[in-house]
């Protein structure tokens, strides 16, 4: 692979600590798997020797595949994958000297929900436990210790912490995160933070552990560095002291820093020097992947985060340099030539309708397809607008992020199922499950059940089993599920519903990309329910999965030819021939800052404040990194009118990027295909109501009385 000066300088740096300042699109992970190549291959280092240290399994996963590729077959592969992978594995090995079980069970973040609620008054909490509400505080409680684990705050420094400031409810919050850490020890679980934190306390009280596994990592690198919280730099600190001149390479970007609010330390990158005196820096500049519009709107708007960038504290030029040259003309009407452009709208459904009118014209005009699209917003609310149009006008879409399986029809479908199951007698549920594809059940039909069901005082079951040859098919249905409850694992009922649902059939039969999704989807929820042995385990999970708020990740599929619909926190990694950017205006992006109903101490951040304001600055940089997703086109788009009584502002960011408005006349967008003839619908003569005297009576005393005894 031909790689550039300083990609080369970077692979080929010879010893000690090594800070890489890569840019937006200008190949890091490329680096990192050369370096990696290049000790094994060229240095003829062990493999068991080099760490690399990633923030997701998907990067991990892409750096182990580049490396399979270019690596002689069975080679021994080095020690690649996430921090919490990396601490899971010391931990398992080592942690039994920390008191640990080294079979301990990781929980979930819905998990924990679930294991604080189950030993709920096994906490000593008064302000936290209000009585109407027991479990209104369970979220709260836990980004609290999310936060102190963050910063490598024990529970005693916490409740040193609280008595110095005289606080009852720090007080009671400290004494919490004690009986939280003793009660996750003593059933052999841990969360995600006790992973990192667990293992600094290993290396920090057990020496001759640290001085194992420094003497085995001589040669360190971390990933996505500015995205590393308090606690993980003291890790990798551990490993690498800066008295040893390390062979530490860090990859960064400080202005890609956008995880603030899950505990990154932005300064932990604007201080590797200093912590690192003897620390070569190498500056990535050239970029991969957008034309040179899009790169210098971009840096236009990330300017105004100085001085608290690596720019200006290293007196650096992070200015992006275009590789790639213009696209050849493509026919398109004169307004929407040239440069990105801000494009303003009178209200949502107009943007909505324009960016979709957009794409249909650049697919018609350019050599693209959909997949070649993306909308990109702040928050996962502002994308269900995209989600009914697209859906309206028979676009392909894929809703892109980290939630959203239990809002998927199929899943909904599986899940009143099991709950109908376990009690036939839950008439919402047995409602909703009337209106699976698989039965024929008109919506007048069913609602004609529900008010018999209402106004005879009866479950919906009930009255279902009073007609048994008219409702079979999902009588049927129900009893041969809780027989085969009895003996057979969840999984097996689920693949004895679908069989005789022919659900699976029907959408394959369909073969779109919603039926698609809603195979992988189902693919997705029988590995969340395998581990359970009865139906009723199940549900009871279940219950407590949605009650915690819980949503799993739905389906996702790369190599498909859809719209992708994706917040730019998810987005980021990624790149797309045409972005478009949504909903840019003040109160959305940037958002209003919203407090956590338990704050985090800011004296207990080790994180030294910015000069700048660091929530505006952190949405700076993510408006950035949504910039820097594009490779050809580039549109930023917001509306006056997205409900409600004021006129909304453009965001502030828009001026930042130096680009044109335009405010383009917008027509709504027409169905594909024919639409369908109105049929008018008859009026139906007015008939005028007989009423006794005791019913007008009873009306007059309580219209609910009336209510229940006369039209239920």
């Amino acid at each position: 692979m031909k790689l550039n000066s300083h990609q080369l300088q970077a692979v080929r740096h010879k010893s000690g600590p090594l800070l890489i300042i890569a840019g937006a699109g200008t190949g890091k992970t490329t680096v990192i798997t050369e370096r990696i190549k290049y000790l094994i291959q060229v240095k003829k280092v062990s493999p068991q020797t080099i760490l690399a240290l990633t923030f997701t399994d998907k990067a991990a996963a892409e750096m182990l595949e580049r490396l399979d590729v270019v690596m002689p077959l069975g080679y021994q592969e080095p020690w690649l994958s996430t921090f919490h992978h990396f601490c899971d594995r010391i931990l398992r090995s080592e942690g039994l000297s920390l008191g640990l079980d080294p079979d301990y069970k990781i929980l979930s973040v819905a998990e924990q929900w679930i294991f604080v609620k189950q030993h709920l008054f096994d906490f000593k909490l008064k302000y936290y436990r209000p009585l109407g509400n027991p479990t209104k505080f369970i979220s709260a409680l836990l980004t609290f210790f999310s936060r102190a684990q963050d910063e490598a705050i024990s529970p005693p420094e916490l409740l040193k912490f609280a008595k110095r400031q005289k606080s009852a409810e720090l007080t009671e919050v400290a004494r919490t995160y004690q009986t939280y850490q003793d009660l996750r020890i003593t059933n052999s679980v841990l969360d995600f933070g006790d992973l990192i934190t667990f293992t600094v306390n290993l290396f920090r009280t057990r020496p001759s552990v640290l001085t194992k596994y420094q003497s085995q990592f001589q040669h360190i690198l971390v990933d996505e560095f500015q995205d590393t919280n308090y606690a993980q730099y003291q890790l990798i600190k551990l490993l690498a002291p800066a008295k040893s001149k390390p062979n530490l390479v860090v990859v960064s970007d400080d202005d890609q820093a956008i995880y603030a609010w899950r505990g990154a330390a932005l300064t932990n990158v604007l201080n590797f020097k200093a912590d690192y005196p003897q620390a070569k820096v190498v500056t990535l500049v050239k970029n991969y992947r957008s034309l040179k519009p899009i790169l210098t709107a971009a840096y236009s708007l990330i300017r105004h985060n100085n001085p608290d960038r690596l720019e200006v504290k290293l007196n650096i030029n992070k200015q992006l340099i275009p590789t790639r040259r213009p696209l050849p003309h493509v026919r398109q009407p004169a307004d929407l030539r040239g440069p990105p452009q801000i494009v303003a709208l009178p209200t949502e459904s107009a943007e909505v309708d324009w960016i979709i009118t957009r794409i249909l014209e650049l697919v018609a005009q350019a050599n693209y397809t959909y997949k070649d699209f993306a909308i990109l917003t702040r928050a996962n609310s502002q994308l269900e607008p995209f989600v009914l149009a697209l859906r309206r006008v028979g676009l392909p879409y894929q809703l892109i992020g980290n939630r959203g399986l239990f809002d998927q029809e199929s899943i909904r479908h599986l899940i009143f199922f099991l709950k109908t199951v376990v009690n036939p007698h839950d008439s919402l549920s047995l409602f909703q499950l009337l209106h699976h594809p698989a039965f024929t059940f008109t919506p007048d039909t069913i609602f004609s059940l529900m008010h018999q069901a209402h106004r005879h005082h009866l479950s919906l079951w009930q009255i279902l089993r009073q007609s048994p040859a008219t409702y079979q098919s999902i009588i049927g249905l129900i009893s041969q599920a809780q027989t085969e409850g009895l003996t057979d694992s969840p999984t097996k009922i689920i693949y004895t519903f679908l069989q005789a649902t022919r659900y699976i059939k029907y959408l394959l039969d369909q073969a779109t990309v919603d039926s698609q999704l809603a195979i992988q989807n189902i693919n997705l929820f029988l590995n969340l329910v395998k581990p359970f042995a009865t139906i009723l385990e199940l549900v009871e999970f279940l219950n407590l999965l949605l009650e915690a708020g819980a949503n799993p990740a739905q389906a996702e599929i790369e190599d498909i030819d859809t719209i992708r619909l994706i917040t730019v926190h998810s987005a980021k990694g990624l790149e797309f021939p045409v972005v478009f950017m949504s909903s840019l205006v003040t109160g959305r992006f940037p958002a209003i800052n919203r407090r956590d109903p338990i704050e985090f101490p800011n004296d207990l951040v080790k994180e030294k404040l910015l000069s700048t304001n660091t929530n505006v600055a952190e949405d700076r940089r993510l408006f950035y990194v949504g910039l820097t997703r594009a490779r050809d086109y580039l549109y930023l788009t917001w509306a006056k009118d997205y409900g409600g009584v004021r006129a909304r502002l453009p965001s502030g960011f828009l001026a930042e990027t130096g680009l044109v408005t335009i405010t383009p006349k917008v027509k709504p967008v027409t169905l594909h295909g024919p639409k369908a003839p109105v049929i008018p619908l008859p009026t139906p003569k007015f008939k005028l109501e007989h009423l006794s005297y005791s019913q007008i009576d009873t009306f007059k005393a309580c219209p609910l009385k009336y209510k229940y005894r006369y039209v239920l």
